[in-house]
């Protein structure tokens, strides 16, 4: 009986030597930042936003708000893609009162009039 309380002994201590050596290997955390799961472009990325085309003969003005009397922040050329955020309603352009927030930080209107939306679809902002 002694014996094998010996060898009963010798076992658990080397299954517990064993354990306590590989325990913190096999759960050690991986080096680096924790994996992420989903897209790869965040919120905001490129293809975020609706996209419009630049429908107008000659460039179209980017404006400060939804009105022709607004102060001019640049234009767009004809055929420019660009990132539409919303829409509202202002000033009418040849009947249309339809403006477009441009995609951007700063609130940058242009009239809809001018803009063709080609891909997705564009919110009341």
């Amino acid at each position: 009986m002694k014996q094998h309380y010996k060898i009963a002994t010798v076992l658990v201590a080397g299954i517990t030597a064993m354990g306590a050596l590989g325990t913190p290997i096999a759960q050690a955390a991986p080096a680096g930042p924790p994996a992420v799961h989903g897209p790869a472009v965040p919120a905001g990325g490129p293809d975020f936003y609706p996209k419009g085309k630049v429908i107008s003969h000659s460039r179209l003005a980017i404006r400060a708000k939804p009105t022709t009397n607004s102060m001019r922040y640049g234009w767009l050329r004809p055929g420019e893609i660009v990132d539409i955020k919303c829409w509202s309603r202002g000033q009418s352009v040849q009947g249309n009162r339809r403006w477009y927030r441009l995609g951007i930080s700063t609130p940058e209107w242009v009239a809809g009039k001018y803009i063709k939306i080609i891909k997705g679809r564009v919110q009341h902002c």
